[in-house]
């Protein structure tokens, strides 16, 4: 049985406040598909009984914007039962002064906020309905709060690397949220579609912006491509082992929910149950013993992600890429 501690990404709703012009997850209030639903503090507390013994650490994130959910401090607060270390993945708008200081209360000690820019008008057109002043506000509460009362407090922003983001972009926006505001880590993660980067220069970019940054006697590592706070006993596909959806809904993550691709429901089956299934097993086999040459899980078919070639390189040291840019970049890299 592959069952070993690891992180539980929870999806406490089913809806987000804007209209991200690289979002695939179509939860937006605008789409008006479904009423907005709720996962209640009594509902994951059933789950995360179920999973205690597994546990590491909770981060709420998912198809979603956690802070919505109006339960959400009371849902931290069942968390907290479970673990010491929990996380909140946010686009940060519906954050409050007042949010903030109940969700730190309540066990939050690490903040995530999905910034994609530095610039103002560069932002609000990336995240439709946002507003950059706002978040800002927000981001620096949570730096005050840091400084002066929770020196635990750890502080993360994300950004998505597009296909026109250069290097420069890239370099600015560290020294606006590192160098300037003092934000604890930065995390980026290239677009991905069909199973290839759109932006085909990513990795030596990268790799030659941590080379600039290191002569600058600055020590950043970009290598982090999803911003989740904690290792995990084992390494997975860039996602975590176990995703509870706000309905209950048990998967490897959460891209396997939109296509009802699930183990089963931590609502209503007994883990026991769940883990004898198929397709559990099929799954932890492949990941745990790290069988990438094999046919991937078939509750893994048609995953846009593992059809790239950086996220299988960042899985595996001695991949060896069939994709001809991916391949270049590998030989420009070992020449430098």
């Amino acid at each position: 049985m592959y069952l070993f501690n690891s992180t539980v990404l929870v999806e406490p709703t089913n809806i987000c406040n804007l209209k991200c012009v690289m979002c695939e997850a179509r939860c937006t209030v605008e789409a008006g598909i479904n009423d907005a639903e709720y996962m209640l503090p009594e509902q994951l507390d059933i789950a995360l009984k179920k999973l205690k013994t597994y546990i590491s650490n909770v981060v709420f994130q998912g198809d979603c914007e956690p802070t919505l959910n109006p339960y959400l401090p009371e849902i931290v607060k069942v968390a907290k039962k479970y673990t010491e270390q929990i996380a909140i993945v946010t686009n940060g708008v519906a954050l409050t002064r007042e949010k903030i200081d109940r969700l730190v209360e309540n066990g939050v000690s690490w903040f995530a906020l999905s910034i994609d820019d530095y610039r103002e008008e560069k932002y609000n057109s990336i995240r439709k309905y946002s507003d950059f002043k706002r978040v800002m506000d927000n981001l620096d509460y949570l730096l005050k709060i840091r400084d002066t009362k929770k020196k635990y407090i750890y502080v993360v922003t994300h950004k998505i690397v597009f296909q026109e983001d250069k290097a420069e972009d890239l370099e600015e926006y560290i020294n606006y949220f590192y160098l300037n505001k003092g934000v604890n880590k930065i995390t980026f993660a290239p677009i991905v579609k069909a199973g290839n980067i759109e932006n085909e220069n990513w990795l030596l970019m990268r790799n030659n912006l941590e080379n600039k940054l290191i002569c600058r006697g600055i020590q950043i590592n970009l290598k982090d491509f999803a911003n989740y706070p904690y290792m995990s006993n084992h390494k997975y596909c860039g996602t975590n082992l176990f995703f509870i959806s706000h309905e209950g809904n048990f998967a490897p993550c959460g891209l396997h929910t939109r296509d009802k691709k699930i183990f089963g429901n931590l609502f209503s089956d007994e883990l026991d149950d769940i883990i004898k299934r198929k397709s559990f097993i099929e799954y932890h086999e492949y990941w745990y013993n790290r069988r990438f040459d094999s046919c991937v899980p078939e509750i893994c078919k048609n995953c846009y992600l593992l059809r790239s070639p950086y996220f299988k390189y960042c899985l595996d040291d001695s991949y060896k890429s069939t994709n001809t840019i991916f391949e270049n970049e590998q030989v420009k890299l070992h020449t430098k």
